[in-house]
């Protein structure tokens, strides 16, 4: 059985529009967006939203949930997604590795046919939106497993239809444009101008706890079983020279210093971590202030 987390980085895409409406904030760029359906939330109501972050299959989800305005996968383009179709050579071993460990036979056989039908895809942004489909599927096997008598069994191209179909909803255009990129946090500042930088930080150690819900999708997008995230955060500032708090506060200070341009930064932060957080702002901002919507969540926000 894998070991789920029962809370991971959580990010309220309302919360977040709340404080850039009392704030008059039109755009917002997050370096370390992951999963972007916050940027999808800001999008919606009229900001201009733009996201960065090294995992590549996060980037994808972003290109169809963020970038796209207008395509969506219709009825019949889903019905080819989550079946196997005639004439077509599918990988069916590629994730075998995984057989017995994380899923059954049948499941694997489908993560293999569904990577080779959404690298057959032809634009982004049906790409983008098949792979975040796709991926709540994982996360509803991964969630089986640890519970199997409290859900229900659904076939595997049933359970992808559904949650593929779901998507459309995501599917917005706010007249603005919006991007996302794969790059570390100083690329995507660099390459942005907005009124706020909006952080949700890595934890110290987030190479080597991430999630199995991220790393398992990241592996089946590149099609490797055995592929480890660890080594594309090894380099950066929160790589593994940032498990002390000096470390970790000096690599806070070099994002700061990056999203010095924008008029607002916003750092989420917990309970545990919220004062230290506020003096680090405090050091690169003239004005903070602490926004506590909830008792575990705090927000720091700096205004130039």
């Amino acid at each position: 059985m894998i070991d789920l987390p029962a809370r991971t980085r959580r990010v309220s895409g309302t919360r977040l529009l709340d404080l850039c409406i009392e704030r008059g904030i039109g755009s917002v760029v997050d370096p370390f967006m992951g999963y972007p359906t916050h940027l999808a939330v800001l999008k919606r109501h009229g900001i201009a939203v733009h996201g960065g972050d090294l995992l590549e299959w996060f980037v994808r989800a972003g290109e169809g949930l963020i970038v796209n305005d207008f395509t969506v996968l219709r009825d019949a383009e889903v019905a080819e997604l989550v079946e196997m179709l005639p004439g077509r050579i599918y990988p069916t071993d590629l994730f075998r590795a995984w057989e017995g460990v994380f899923f059954s036979e049948d499941q694997c056989r489908y993560l293999g046919v569904w990577h080779a039908n959404v690298h057959a895809l032809r634009s982004d942004g049906q790409t983008g939106l098949a792979i975040a489909g796709l991926w709540h599927v994982l996360c509803h096997w991964l969630l089986k497993s640890s519970h199997p008598d409290e859900m229900l069994d659904v076939p595997p191209s049933e359970l992808a239809w559904h949650y593929v179909r779901e998507t459309d909803r995501w599917v917005v255009q706010n007249g603005k444009r919006n991007t996302v990129r794969r790059a570390d946090f100083a690329a995507t500042l660099g390459a942005v101008n907005a009124d706020a930088v909006y952080l949700a930080l890595p934890g110290r150690t987030g190479a080597r706890r991430i999630d199995a819900r991220v790393w398992m999708w990241e592996a089946w997008w590149t099609g490797d079983p055995y592929l480890n995230v660890e080594r594309l955060y090894r380099d950066t500032v929160f790589g593994g020279t940032a498990n002390d708090d000096g470390s970790y506060d000096r690599a806070i200070a070099d994002v700061l210093v990056a999203a010095q341009q924008a008029p607002y930064v916003i750092l989420q932060a917990s309970p545990r971590d919220a004062k230290r957080f506020e003096a680090l702002v405090r050091a690169h901002r003239p004005i903070v202030e602490v926004v506590t919507p909830a008792a575990d969540e705090i927000y720091v926000i700096g205004k130039r």
